[in-house]
């Protein structure tokens, strides 16, 4: 199964939000390119669609309320390495990434559901305007948007607009 790359002939779809076990991104997004039970999975794969210059948002949980807490910038080129797991040796995407900056206000999950029937608006119009998955960052309703259970989401131009339009932040591309 291949991605659905909903974005590829739109230039201004560059956002990507990443959610790091530990709120810690490294120098490089890093995933499986196939799970040892070979089951698609959309969240890894989609460190294959990165392309430098992307902006990328990072989900973290450590913060006192969880949200967006830095951003950071995609480098590349794309590598493809293997990684040894549990006496296996696992291919992985490997995507250089920057040092990640974090905001001087982070977007707590809080914060989010406040205009979450703005942010769940978006992900309806995209979602009835686009075939096929789109990779959204939050599920859930208005009242109780969450993060999606992903490593990596696809933030769609339109949401980005929307976070820098309330909370003030601007990234040049």
């Amino acid at each position: 199964m291949a991605v659905n790359d909903w974005w590829s002939e739109r230039p201004d779809e560059r956002y990507w939000m990443i959610a790091p076990s530990r709120g810690i991104v490294g120098d490089a997004l890093s995933a499986p390119m196939v799970r040892g039970d070979s089951r698609f999975e959309w969240s890894h794969e989609l460190v294959a669609s990165t392309q430098p210059g992307d902006t990328l948002f990072v989900w973290d949980r450590s913060l006192t309320v969880p949200g967006i807490g830095a951003w950071g910038r995609v480098l590349g080129p794309l590598t493809e390495t293997v990684q040894s797991r549990h006496g296996a040796d696992l291919p992985h995407w490997r995507m250089p990434v920057s040092d990640t900056l974090p905001l001087a206000r982070p977007i707590d999950i809080l914060t989010l559901r406040r205009i979450g029937a703005e942010v769940v608006a978006i992900r309806d119009a995209l979602e009835r305007s686009t075939d096929g998955p789109i990779y959204f960052p939050f599920i859930g309703s208005a009242q109780t948007l969450a993060p999606a259970p992903a490593y990596l989401a696809k933030v769609p131009r339109d949401l980005f607009a929307l976070l820098a339009s309330r909370f003030g932040f601007e990234f040049a591309l």
